[in-house]
């Protein structure tokens, strides 16, 4: 018969009882390790399914390496990270479940999913709890420096959002929850501020290759300019501070721009129409001129090859 445990995560004393484990050495999971060490939870252990990547997040906790199985690191843990893939989370939990004591924490970091991925989890006794951090990680150095201080969407079980209150509070950050039926349109938030911000950067450097730019020169140049409309729009707004030829209802410039990259980059012209018409829908709800803006709409979607 399984022994009943609940995890005590609260005064630096009792975390320093609190066994946290991660599988799923990535970026996400090795900071998550590295900023629980340092808050003062004990690293119970580390997997995954390639060894190297665990052999450097306990290079970063200057921990002596242990080669443990998923399940090893599920049995030795009071709070439990699976820091996967999101169509590996469900699977993983589904793999490790039956090792895991009654009360404790089961957590994941995806964006998509709440806690209904966790099956079965609340029959066997399992807290759990989705923590989702709203902001990118291009390497394991650059995931430890962002994790501190930003946002996450939490959903969970009572006990479950009580621990990722917490560490959000540890980490100096802010949370919202997020419901499991709400998580998605959520996530896609967050791929328009993000993903989405690199899909038009990757534009601006294609065309930048086409006029025989440098790509480092390109960025110092656009950086500036990239930098001001983020700031602009997170204190005023996206609508209020649009500018440029659509804001002004100039068809003619949204021509000569439309025909040059049919010309040189086609492949973009998909995107630009796209995107134009969007603006447009924010320029009249600036209050531009419906005639101005009914002919560049004309000219964006008028059939013009």
């Amino acid at each position: 018969m399984k022994q009943s445990r609940t995890p005590r995560a609260g005064k630096s004393r009792s975390r320093t009882r609190t066994r946290v484990g991660v599988i799923g050495a990535g970026r996400v999971g090795s900071a998550i390790a590295w900023h629980c060490q340092r808050l003062g939870y004990r690293i119970s252990g580390v997997s995954d399914r390639r060894p190297r990547q665990a052999w450097v997040v306990y290079g970063l906790l200057k921990l002596a390496y242990r080669r443990l199985r998923p399940r090893d690191v599920a049995a030795e843990s009071d709070v439990l990270f699976l820091t996967v893939p999101d169509a590996h989370v469900g699977p993983e939990f589904e793999a490790v479940s039956r090792w895991l004591l009654p009360g404790t924490i089961v957590v994941h970091c995806s964006g998509t999913f709440g806690v209904e991925v966790f099956r079965g989890a609340h029959e066997q006794g399992l807290e759990t709890l989705a923590l989702h951090p709203i902001q990118t990680f291009s390497s394991h150095a650059q995931a430890i420096t962002s994790l501190k201080g930003c946002y996450f969407a939490l959903e969970g079980t009572r006990r479950g959002l009580r621990f990722g209150r917490r560490l959000v509070r540890q980490l100096r950050g802010g949370h919202i929850v997020v419901r499991g039926s709400r998580r998605p349109l959520y996530h896609a938030m967050c791929v328009f501020a993000s993903n989405f911000l690199n899909a038009l950067l990757d534009a601006s450097e294609v065309i930048a290759r086409r006029l025989e730019l440098p790509r480092a020169r390109a960025a110092r140049m656009l950086r500036p300019l990239t930098r001001t409309v983020l700031e602009n729009a997170a204190e005023f707004g996206a609508v209020a501070t649009l500018t440029g030829p659509v804001q002004r209802g100039d068809a003619e410039t949204v021509r000569r721009q439309l025909s040059a990259l049919r010309m040189d980059v086609p492949e973009l012209v998909p995107m630009y129409r796209v995107l134009t018409l969007r603006l447009a829908d924010m320029a009249r709800r600036q209050g531009v001129d419906r005639m101005a803006l009914r002919r560049l709409r004309a000219v964006v979607g008028g059939g013009e090859q």
